[in-house]
């Protein structure tokens, strides 16, 4: 279970039981439209970073959690969203541009074939902010965290900060497809490839491809 409790209260309640009317997903069978936006874009959110839990640890599970309670509380006067919220406004942004269409309809075709519907790029939209987001929490210390004990010297947060300067500099030389970014960061964070794959919907094998070109990339500019 990934929440230690659900609040309480009638009105609480209700957003409990309207959640559990959506979670029908019925709704994502419906027509994209203004009255449906918001719900869709909250259903895939969620169901996106549940199901990246597995593969990305705690930083996707607070996501998750945050995102579970801004949809509880979106209602009441003066709430303050988390951040995690701004993956289903890039959702709904994104859905707004469809009205009329439903998300399982072809928007194009990859490379390989493979039809694209609208909900994949929806999904696709929301992975690349999520990475941005979990970029930065891994390279961001909490200071709430912070003890006496595992508190960093000066000199070791400025050299940490240049590191990733340095870092930032050279991903971008590499011209990196969205998908290649993507598989760089997961292996960061301890991925393994047959899980970066999953993470992607792509075969192992293309994983593979992913680091041979990145690593063809860099030596070429780099040596």
């Amino acid at each position: 279970m990934l929440l230690p409790f659900l609040p309480k209260g009638e009105e609480n309640t209700s957003e409990v039981k309207k959640m559990k009317e959506k979670n029908g997903f019925s709704v994502l069978k419906e027509e994209i439209s203004q009255n449906n936006v918001l719900a869709m874009a909250e259903l895939i959110a969620m169901a996106e970073t549940r199901f990246l839990i597995g593969y990305m640890g705690s930083p996707m599970q607070k996501m998750h959690a945050d995102l579970y309670v801004d949809i509880l509380h979106k209602n009441d006067l003066g709430y303050v969203f988390s951040d995690s919220y701004d993956l289903v406004q890039e959702g709904a942004l994104f859905l707004c541009e469809h009205y009329g269409k439903h998300l399982n309809d072809i928007m194009g075709y990859s490379k390989k074939g493979k039809p694209i519907t609208i909900e994949i790029a929806c999904i696709r939209k929301m992975t690349k902010l999520i990475n941005r987001k979990t970029s930065n929490y891994y390279r961001n210390v909490s200071l709430e965290a912070l003890t006496p004990a595992s508190e960093p010297y000066t000199e070791m947060q400025e050299e940490t900060i240049q590191d990733y300067t340095t870092y930032d500099k050279i991903v971008e030389s590499l011209n990196l497809t969205d998908n290649m970014r993507i598989a760089l960061e997961c292996r960061i964070k301890g991925l393994s490839y047959p899980e970066i794959g999953r993470v992607l919907s792509r075969a192992q094998s293309t994983v593979f491809e992913y680091f041979i070109k990145m690593r063809q990339r860099y030596i070429a500019i780099y040596g």
